[in-house]
């Protein structure tokens, strides 16, 4: 299935490439030009791209609703965290756990959102069976779902996009439900030597890359401090191996595997 496209212009300003790791953080890892290295696995191709990029986004698969609802606030509260997280002097604790685990539980479900792909949009039935009091057009559709509001087609079917978004919501909550009632503890670690990978997800292992040389990590085995070369090549190998269809770096040169 492909995506539907907004009207030319998109007057309405709708999200079309919905970004499953956030331009914000993907922007951490930038060199001076504004971009960052990206292997895709199955081309086998490098390639720089800016942040905004459509290779790190989907393409509307779940609604304006949700994009510029909950998952904006979801990303603009850890944005908040991580830019503390930039001074030496700023203590992280278990008040900011809940933070990360919806940050990393949402970047996970999209990423995985995005390799499913779109799905076929459902019928609500047929003109024999039910009656549309309005039919609206493509304009009245886009500003009912700027406004955060689903509808029905003039052929009696619902765009996926708008199943998608609550069946996201359910499997967020259930999923940081989850990492509660497992107690996970979060660690900083930097980098001494060697950078780290980004993947397209993380769900084989509790990492959530900060920048080049920074990254959250939670495993019972490992403190907060600094990581060797060896230990930064161990996270970046499990990177490389979950990620589904590219991961990216500063400079892919300078992280060891």
């Amino acid at each position: 299935m492909t995506f539907e496209p907004p009207q030319k212009t998109n007057p309405h300003k709708l999200t079309v490439n919905q970004h499953t790791f956030p331009s914000a953080s993907i922007a951490r890892y930038a060199n001076k030009e504004g971009a960052v290295q990206v292997f895709h696995k199955s081309s086998q191709r490098m390639f720089y791209a800016k942040p905004s990029d459509q290779t790190f986004g989907a393409q509307r698969i779940w609604d304006q609703r949700a994009e510029a609802g909950f998952m904006k606030d979801i990303e603009d509260t850890f944005q908040t965290l991580a830019s503390m997280l930039d001074d030496p002097a700023f203590q992280m604790g278990p008040q900011h756990f809940s933070i990360i685990n919806e940050f990393y539980c949402l970047w996970n479900i999209r990423a995985q959102r995005k390799k499913i792909g779109h799905t076929a949009d459902p019928s609500v039935g047929t003109p024999e069976v039910i009656g549309l009091r309005r039919n609206y057009t493509k304009d009245e559709q886009e500003q009912l779902e700027a406004a955060g509001i689903g509808y029905i087609r003039p052929d009696f079917t619902v765009s996926s996009r708008f199943l998608a978004a609550p069946s996201i919501q359910l499997q967020l909550s259930n999923s940081t439900e989850r990492m509660k009632m497992r107690d996970i503890t979060w660690r900083l670690l930097k980098a001494d030597d060697g950078e780290f990978i980004v993947p397209d997800n993380f769900f084989n292992l509790l990492a959530l890359p900060l920048s080049p040389t920074r990254c959250l990590y939670a495993h019972p085995t490992t403190p907060s401090g600094r990581l060797n070369r060896c230990d930064v090549a161990d996270i970046n190998r499990e990177a490389v191996t979950t990620s589904y269809d590219y991961y990216f770096a500063r400079d892919l040169s300078l992280c060891p595997l």
